[in-house]
């Protein structure tokens, strides 16, 4: 087993566990993927796509609805996780400080005010990457484009005069408290789904208004499809439901699952600006045009070492899955 298979299976079982597969099934699937591989002489990547992908598919058919429901995360619960991030940046740069300035860190309006808009990015890139709602999602790629901005702004512009000390072990320290304390937090059963059967059962004259007046509301902000397709699909149910003239539950079931089922079913393609092959050329783009910049100002040699290599990293990440294509000679197949 090459390393590169041996990572991918890594992944599976991580994307696995993520969603609440207990290992014995998981061991199946990993089993299921190697002898798939040994008797077509397909990678795994080419045969079922990434790791996180065939996880989601291998628990969409695998899982009933009423497992997969009671195993999601309340939206509220990954507030805290956001500390994660945070808790692992100040960490880390604690534990270069520490090493580099001593154990003593001066502390200067700049890196004050710009550690402040590192940590109100890092909280964007994690509110973009798992809000439920579109428009948080939105607001956390702003929030992050306006922090970084601002930022390196205050780094390069406000004085760096010293204002104060700290010791450095002492943001070590704050990392790891953030990181315990985010680790706290447990993915619980969601609470509506703990007493689905409870209010699906006892539906009155307008049960129906209600059943139709939630749907929307976990298809948009539990399972993050588009207001818009939301209202689109709940206009089907209700069109539904008044020509066939049953109760909800007795045409669709608890909503809860309903919403489920549909949400499962949507399969948006994402815009072209979210394709990562398109981020990694536009990455590529900026870091080269930066790179030329600071060679032609003649910029320190460190800041063109960095950008060079983050250059070449970004165009290895656009020009491996076409290679990988051509190496192949057809489009990549999936199986399930």
């Amino acid at each position: 087993m090459t390393d590169e298979t041996t990572r991918w299976h890594a992944r599976l079982r991580l994307a696995l566990a993520a969603q609440s597969v207990d290992s014995t099934l998981a061991d199946t699937v990993l089993d299921e993927v190697a002898q798939h591989c040994a008797d077509s002489g397909e990678s795994p990547e080419d045969a079922f796509g990434t790791p996180e992908a065939y996880a989601a598919t291998v628990v969409g058919e695998r899982l009933p609805p009423e497992e997969r429901l009671r195993h999601r995360v309340r939206p509220a619960a990954t507030i805290r996780t956001a500390l994660v991030p945070i808790g692992t940046a100040a960490l880390v740069a604690g534990a270069c400080l520490w090493v580099t300035a001593g154990l003593t860190l001066s502390l200067t309006p700049a890196g004050l005010v710009g550690s402040s808009f590192v940590v109100a990015a890092l909280a964007g890139g994690h509110l973009a990457a798992t809000a439920t709602r579109s428009r948080l999602r939105t607001a956390g790629r702003v929030l992050v484009a306006a922090a970084t901005v601002l930022g390196a702004t205050a780094f390069t512009t406000l004085s760096r005069a010293t204002v104060g000390h700290l010791p450095t072990p002492a943001l070590c320290l704050l990392g790891l408290a953030l990181l315990g304390w985010a680790t706290q937090e447990k993915s619980t059963a969601d609470p509506e789904g703990e007493t689905m059967q409870q209010r699906t059962g006892k539906q009155s004259t307008d049960g129906r208004e209600e059943w139709l007046r939630r749907l929307p509301q976990l298809l948009e902000e539990r399972h993050a499809v588009p207001r818009g397709r939301a209202a689109e699909l709940t206009r089907e149910a209700a069109d539904h439901l008044a020509a066939a003239d049953h109760a909800p539950e007795e045409e669709f079931g608890p909503v809860e699952l309903y919403a489920l089922r549909l949400a499962e079913e949507e399969s948006p393609r994402p815009r072209w600006w979210q394709r990562g092959d398109i981020q990694n050329a536009i990455l590529a783009v900026i870091l080269a045009g930066y790179l030329v910049a600071n060679l032609a100002s003649g910029g320190p040699f460190w800041q063109t070492a960095l950008a060079a290599g983050a250059l070449a990293v970004s165009l290895a990440l656009v020009a491996l899955p076409v290679v990988r294509r051509q190496r192949n000679g057809s489009p990549r197949r999936q199986h399930h």
